[in-house]
């Protein structure tokens, strides 16, 4: 004998396998749509920490060095970008923090590609070469809404002589 729940057990059932696998579809369709590198972009500006570059001497003739950040935003956006600057040391030694940045912008679509310039002084931290490089986050906002932080893309190391 039935009492008609158990045709709609097995209903029930169908329809909430169905449901969560296209739960989980849009979910892994989402991870896969998630741009190359998803530390520098977050929805409509990418920010590229370049390589430091020797930037001549100050006047007391100590080394100076280029921490540029570049930007570049697809949509009307204010960007608030985080730097930390460091040099590398090989193991047992952990990098040395050198300081760290903060700047903020407001760019659009015809603002092109925006290169920020961070020029310090080369830092001495050990005998021989400085082996610089920095590392930034960044956060949009428009209308009063931000963004979450991305997570920290590092630059290239450039080797300095002090």
């Amino acid at each position: 004998m039935t009492d008609g729940t158990t045709k709609s057990r097995p209903s029930r059932a169908k329809i909430a396998l169905v449901s969560a696998m296209t739960l989980g579809l849009a979910a892994g369709g989402v991870a896969l749509a998630a741009p190359a590198q998803a530390a520098t972009t977050n929805y409509a500006c990418t920010v590229t920490p370049l390589k430091p570059v020797f930037a001549g001497f100050n006047s007391s003739g100590t080394k100076l060095v280029d921490y540029q950040i570049q930007v570049r935003c697809y949509n009307d956006r204010s960007v608030y970008i985080e730097q930390q600057r460091w040099e590398s040391d090989d193991w047992p030694n952990g990098d040395d923090h050198l300081g760290n940045s903060s700047f903020s912008r407001s760019l659009g679509y015809y603002s092109g590609t925006v290169t920020i310039h961070n020029v310090r002084t080369l830092t001495n931290t050990e005998i021989g070469n400085e082996e610089v490089y920095h590392k930034v986050r960044h956060q949009e906002g428009t209308g009063g809404v931000w963004s979450p932080f991305t997570g920290w893309k590092g630059s290239g190391t450039t080797s300095m002589s002090n």
